[in-house]
């Protein structure tokens, strides 16, 4: 079990900044770079969420905001719909079917019930002082989003050293930058380290045809 507090503590002993009174990274940038290493993260590992009850706003319903893709969609509760097709030159004359655009979920036909399962974002701590968060990012993966956030950190730290005078834009094309290889080197091992664990291949986050 990871808190906020205690993945914080971790990633600033990875990076060496481990100052109480200035440190070089404030907890703001860090908790940015996790957030953003949680959702990447969750492409590739999302939580699965069942049967949430979906609320109609405006004849459409609305996805939830964690909504990654639809595993399942029920109307009414035992009854299963199937996502629509896009064939060019053909109507459907079911209403038993289902698509999703701009962040709401249509139907074929009219109903009052309508439950999803799907694959959902991890959960992301409130703010940088969320001290007593819990991931729900299992312990082991942990160190795939400390990865994430330590190559976002060198990326700004390679941005702040392109402002120097002998990396300024206008001297020519420069390809020299220092900390250019280390960012590079630290994404090419977190998603060496995802494809690991993926086990390479096709994942397959949801089943076409219609499920009975």
């Amino acid at each position: 079990m990871t808190t906020w507090a205690s993945f914080l503590t971790d990633t600033r002993t990875d990076l060496q900044d481990t100052s109480v009174t200035s440190p070089r990274w404030t907890s703001k940038i860090l908790y940015l770079y996790a957030k953003d290493g949680i959702r990447d993260y969750s492409t590739w590992f999302p939580k699965r969420t069942d049967r949430y009850a979906m609320s109609l706003l405006n004849g459409t319903f609305v996805l939830p905001l964690d909504f990654i893709l639809e595993i399942l969609v029920e109307s009414p509760k035992g009854t299963y719909l199937e996502r629509r097709k896009e064939i060019p030159g053909t109507k459907l004359r079911r209403s038993n079917y289902y698509f999703t655009e701009g962040g709401n979920l249509y139907l074929g036909a009219p109903s009052d019930e309508v439950l999803l399962t799907y694959h959902s974002s991890r959960s992301v701590p409130t703010s940088e002082q969320d001290d007593a968060f819990i991931f729900d990012v299992p312990d082991v993966d942990m160190e795939l989003i400390r990865l994430y956030v330590k190559a976002k950190v060198f990326e700004q730290m390679r941005s702040r050293s392109a402002a120097l005078d002998r990396f300024k834009m206008g001297s020519g094309p420069r390809d020299d930058n220092p900390l250019q290889p280390e960012v590079a080197d630290l994404m090419a091992v977190y998603y060496q380290k995802i494809a690991e664990r993926t086990g390479g291949g096709v994942i397959e986050l949801y089943r076409s045809g219609r499920l009975k």
